[in-house]
């Protein structure tokens, strides 16, 4: 085809679809909303699993963890110092490696006294992670490992937050536990830490050997073999001609020939095993699951959303027989009209298309503002290569597909002749068995995308609505710090009084009690040991006064709580939840029973039971078992109730605690509300965007099935109207287009649920729950729903006079 003609008939389709605006815009429209979900989870299943990571060497990039296995159990992830020193220092095994941890600590000298998240990091960690800098430069390389560095990297909002985005920040100071760090860098906007490292909050970026755990006095004790660590981690680059299988064995043997010390630092601890994983593995961290459930819901509403547009041009077809009977009659080859059509379905497709890209591109700014920090790898979404890609591919099928449906609805070789009849009757009409098929696809896809949708629904909901268990309204959590106590440990009880009469003379306070709530983020979880030597399940574990349990609401349903002794360290006890005591003791009273949980030579005595905490971010895994230990004066925890109406600041604790000890600072304060909101962000998300779904696709499908089944039932207008004439009563036709319906309907629904649940089954996943009351009821929805959709359009043929049905 040249070129003039090819321009020529590309303008015949342009005056072709301007004569029709309100088929283009409702074909386009409709394609473009589905298809712009379509590329969005594109986007992210792309992120996950296809695009590039901005790493070095991503194919020879690793994470190694450390496995710690018992006799009668084995944790993951949880790193002891100094095996992980061991590995390091092994540089032949790697091309290049970097020991990386993290920690948050209070930076002294800014307003505020803000507590930060602190990354350490050893020389190599930059060029490996290739951490783009908007000022400055790297950390200088130290000689080795612990040799001890005074310099520090800033995070672009702490620049622009604390320093107005200066460049003379370069030179200040920050004082950290009492050190002075000099600022040499502040890292570019773009830069964000590995999402398995403190989900990426990096703010400050320091020497690895600054790590004050390790390699100072001042934060306690830290064992270098039997303290374990989740966000401590060994980043390294195989050599070209290793594998992870070679690394994991060359470490294995390394780890075996520390045996003997860390035997003695954990006798219990039968053997040491390394984790090797690929960094796009560690990071996501199960989080692909999510994006391949996200990209296959939005296929089936994409999908949904081809069958309504094909039956657009079913109905398109009708509209152009007389003029592609003008100019067949003309001379036109078949091939040529059939060229028409599909520019015709090309124009539109693009259009589709164009519009969808860009309102997908809106649509991933708000994707990744509502999930940045939630998920991971979401900073770095976009419309990459991958999904401009599929937009041409999808341009080029769909509009074959729709020319298709349109040219088989066009009997070429009676055009001429029906040119004698106006056109007429060179449209051939749909069977019966492919209305029966589209009518049964078209609901197999809505039902299995309802059905996952419900699946992710329930999880949300089995979530949100789960008791806490505790107070959340007006409830504050504190958690107060001197830095490098002095007091003698029995005198600091005189701070815990003297802090709480403090915090209670703050106005609108209406109680305080000693402890810390344990609804956090990172959960802090426990596990005991009976008597035998046998290992409880784990539990959450709250430090907590004697106090805590009136103010909290979370009331003891048997026993007492802690004595005076067990507060003041001198006599070990414990609470445990009803959850746990079933699980420790199921037929028989808990209290008086003794378990060792951190001191190896005295047992703790279970006192008291409270209600469940249900906390709600691991509850799956540890079902309401918390375990409560007193809150020893290592810092000052304290749980605050205010006023309805009121509030509590940073600012009104920090002043109330300065009239106690003018060294005071706040280590963690947190609202439980905005905390719980927190931590429940992604649930909430979820539901919200699983309702939505499900409604788009129900009105897409709904649509899409009464277009089918109109353009039917219209097609036997003349065989119903003869019926009625006849006397036929509307029961009588009502039963038999149901007959035809509801069958292809039941085994479209009955397919769907099969799928369902065999992917339910084969895919276990923390993103979905099936509940057998809310299935039930979707189902039955989905059955009204589909009667509905075919009952209307046999209403409208079935309602309308014999001579009318006859007429027409």
């Amino acid at each position: 085809m040249g070129f003039l003609q090819l321009r020529r008939q590309l303008g015949l389709a342009i005056k072709s679809l301007l004569q029709v605006p309100n088929f283009c815009i409702t074909l386009v429209l409709t394609l473009a909303l589905a298809l712009s979900c379509f590329f969005v989870a594109l986007s992210l299943f792309s992120g996950f699993f296809i695009k590039p990571l901005e790493i070095e060497n991503e194919s020879r990039f690793v994470v190694v963890e450390q496995k710690n296995v018992y006799q009668d159990r084995a944790s993951e992830g949880l790193q002891s110092f100094q095996n992980m020193l061991n590995w390091y220092q092994n540089p032949s095994i790697f091309e290049k490696r970097a020991l990386i941890s993290s920690f948050s600590d209070v930076v002294e000298n800014l307003a505020g006294k803000p507590k930060l998240t602190l990354t350490f990091a050893s020389s190599d960690y930059f060029s490996m992670v290739k951490m783009p800098l908007a000022l400055g430069r790297y950390l200088t390389p130290t000689k080795s490992i612990s040799q001890k560095n005074p310099e520090v990297i800033i995070s672009y909002k702490l620049w622009q937050q604390y320093f107005n985005g200066d460049d003379n920040v370069l030179g200040e100071s920050l004082r950290i536990v009492g050190r002075l760090y000099t600022i040499v860098g502040v890292a570019a906007r773009t830069h964000g830490d590995p999402y398995f490292l403190s989900e990426g909050n990096g703010a400050l970026w320091l020497s690895f050997s600054e790590d004050e755990r390790f390699f100072g006095e001042q934060r306690g004790e830290y064992h270098p073999w039997s303290s374990r660590l989740n966000n401590l981690k060994l980043m390294a680059i195989l050599p070209a001609n290793s594998g992870q299988d070679i690394l994991a064995e060359q470490l294995y043997q390394n780890a075996q020939l520390h045996q003997s010390e860390w035997k003695s630092a954990d006798e219990a601890l039968l053997d040491i095993e390394p984790i090797v994983r690929s960094y796009r593995e560690v990071e996501l961290a199960g989080h692909d699951k999510l994006a391949i459930i996200v990209l296959l819901s939005v296929s089936c509403l994409v999908l949904i959303a081809i069958f309504n547009v094909s039956n657009l041009f079913i109905s398109r077809a009708h509209t152009i027989q007389q003029q592609l009977a003008l100019q067949a009659m003309l001379g036109a080859k078949r091939k040529l009209l059939f060229r028409g059509i599909l520019l015709e379905a090309l124009l539109l497709v693009s259009g589709a298309v164009l519009v969808g890209l860009f309102i997908a591109a809106w649509e991933l700014r708000l994707v990744k503002s509502l999930t940045s920090g939630y998920l991971p790898l979401i900073d770095t979404l976009t419309l990459d290569t991958t999904v401009l890609f599929s937009a041409i591919l999808t341009v080029l099928l769909l509009a074959l597909l729709f020319a298709f449906v349109t040219s088989r609805m066009i009997d070429f070789s009676q055009l001429k002749q029906s040119m004698q009849s106006s056109g007429k009757g060179s449209v051939k009409a749909v069977r019966i068995a492919t209305t029966k098929t589209l009518v049964a696809v078209q609901l197999f896809f809505t039902t299995v995308l309802v059905l996952g949708a419900t699946l992710v629904l329930c999880k949300s909901a089995d979530t949100l609505l789960r008791p806490l268990g505790t107070k959340l309204d007006n409830m504050y959590s504190v958690m107060l710090h001197i830095p490098a106590d002095p007091t003698p440990f029995p005198a600091r009880y005189a701070n815990i009084e003297g802090f709480k009469l403090a915090l209670t003379n703050i106005p609108g306070v209406l109680g305080v009690a000693h402890g810390e709530s344990p609804l956090q983020s990172d959960v802090p979880v426990v596990a005991m040991q009976d008597m035998a030597g046998e290992w409880t399940p784990s539990m959450v574990r709250g430090n907590v006064g004697s106090d805590y349990f009136a103010l909290t609401g979370l009331e003891l349903v048997a026993g007492r709580t802690f004595s005076e002794a067990a507060i003041r360290g001198e006599k070990e006890e414990a609470i445990v939840s009803w959850a746990a005591a079933q699980a420790l003791k199921p037929d028989g009273d808990v209290i008086g029973e003794t378990y060792f949980i951190f001191n190896p030579d005295v047992p703790a005595e279970i006192v008291g039971i409270s209600k469940n905490f249900n906390h709600p971010k691991r509850h799956h895994e540890l079902q309401g078992k918390t375990v409560w230990l007193p809150a020893l004066p290592l810092g000052y925890p304290f749980m605050i109730e205010m006023e309805p109406g009121a509030s509590l600041t940073r600012a009104q604790i920090q002043n109330a605690i300065s009239t106690v000890n003018g060294q005071a600072g706040i280590w963690r304060f947190s609202n439980l509300t905005k905390t719980y909101q927190s931590i429940t962000y992604l649930e909430r998300l979820t539901l919200l965007l699983s309702f939505a779904l499900c409604g788009f696709c129900l009105l897409l499908s709904g649509v899409g099935i009464y277009g089918v089944l109109n353009y039917s039932f219209q097609q036997r207008r003349y065989e119903f109207g003869m019926r009625m004439a006849f006397g036929a009563k509307k029961q009588r036709l009502y039963r038999l287009l149901l007959s035809d319906t509801i069958a292809p309907m039941l085994v479209a629904m009955l397919a769907a649920i099969m799928v369902v649940a065999g992917f339910y089954i084969s895919v276990s996943s923390d993103w979905l729950l099936a509940k057998s009351s809310w299935l039930f009821v979707v189902i039955v929805t989905m059955l009204a729903f589909a009667l509905a959709t075919a009952i209307y359009p046999m209403r409208q043929l079935i309602n309308s006079t014999p001579m009318r049905a006859l007429k027409h």
